[in-house]
């Protein structure tokens, strides 16, 4: 049970959240050196497979904790399961099940972990909240308040994944890491004694480690078998569930053709999987709803619209309902309803939404 105290001294004071890494501790120990008073959290998020060291994994948690009271700082744990169960995990199948493609790292910085940190830091009367995100915080250009930005290691840039996080909790949120690059950051952890300073990085979905995303849906949906169809509704094959597909996928498909085809269209409502060619993936406009904005939309000149793609330049319009549609300069292929849009003016967060669809 968390009681409160007697604040820490206010604007010196942080909760980093941990998770069992090199990131999140070299945060922590940099933040300790920096003068702030430092506490450690650690989510307990799902029971993950024994000796799993997945994000926020029951041994992760031990670990964490062990590397907090290592650096002399004080740990604590909570136990948020049934939290990330319904606002990630059943996010996650039902996506899949309704012909969508999910982001559960969004999902879990949207409703879980930033908001969850900031709860404890509000209980023990600390001031702000860190994670070991590689983005910046700055000032917004009329310095009335603050936005995000991209980090000066661009190739671990995190700012695609954070777009959610409300602006009033970005107010008080501090990216260490956003300054430095990941070979320093693993360098700083070796030379303070660090265990974690040569662990390797998981890739995959930290609640199915063993990235079979398939067989973890399959377990939680009944899959309904169904037709494949071309782009003009003329059947090609069957398949055995509209869970198995997402827009974009080329491999696995189940249908033989002289060329490659790509799922084009995901139908949960007909049990249909539509599929074309590469240029039938083409998008020049993406329509973005449930909205995020840091910055006036009308600023953003650019939108990326995958994790591992660059930005695009844009031109946005209100389309009325709540929704925007990017207008992009080139074409894109695979836009996936479900998937994140975050736009950009230069390196600066504008505002991120989950896709809609792409036209």
């Amino acid at each position: 049970m968390i009681t409160r105290g007697e604040p820490i001294t206010m604007g010196k004071s942080v909760v980093v959240a941990t998770s069992g890494g090199v990131d999140s501790a070299v945060t922590a120990l940099l933040l300790k050196e920096a003068g702030y008073e430092t506490v450690c959290v650690t989510f307990r998020l799902h029971d993950g497979e024994r000796g799993s060291r997945s994000c926020c994994s029951p041994d992760t948690v031990l670990f964490a904790r062990d590397t907090a009271h290592r650096m002399g700082l004080p740990h604590f744990t909570l136990n948020l399961k049934d939290l990330f169960d319904k606002r990630v995990m059943r996010d996650f199948v039902g996506s899949y099940a309704a012909g969508t493609t999910p982001n559960p790292c969004v999902s879990c910085n949207a409703h879980v972990k930033f908001h969850a940190a900031a709860f404890l830091a509000d209980r023990l009367g600390i001031e702000h909240v860190a994670t070991g995100h590689y983005a910046r915080v700055v000032k917004e250009p009329d310095g009335t308040g603050v936005t995000m930005a991209r980090p000066v290691d661009a190739s671990k840039d995190q700012t695609y994944v954070l777009w959610p996080v409300p602006k009033e909790l970005l107010s008080r949120t501090i990216f260490p890491l956003g300054e430095y690059r990941k070979e320093e950051v693993r360098r700083i952890a070796g030379e303070r004694g660090l265990a974690v300073a040569y662990t390797p990085e998981s890739q995959d979905i930290c609640f199915i480690p063993d990235g079979d995303y398939r067989g973890f849906v399959r377990k939680k949906v009944a899959a309904e078998p169904g037709e494949i169809v071309d782009t003009q509704g003329r059947a090609l094959g069957r398949h055995a569930g509209v869970v198995d597909f997402t827009v974009g996928q080329r491999r696995g498909i189940g249908v033989s053709a002289p060329t490659p085809l790509y799922v084009t269209e995901v139908r949960p409502a007909r049990r249909q999987v539509v599929v074309g060619m590469k240029k039938d993936l083409e998008v020049l406009e993406v329509r973005v709803g449930g909205l995020n904005w840091f910055l006036d939309p009308h600023e953003a000149d650019s939108v990326q619209v995958r994790y591992n793609s660059g930005p695009v330049y844009c031109e946005v319009e209100d389309a009325g309902g709540g929704e925007w549609i990017a207008r992009l300069s080139e074409p894109v292929l695979g836009v996936a309803p479900g998937q994140s849009a975050v736009f950009y003016k230069g390196d600066r967060v504008v505002g991120g939404g989950v896709v809609s669809r792409g036209v």
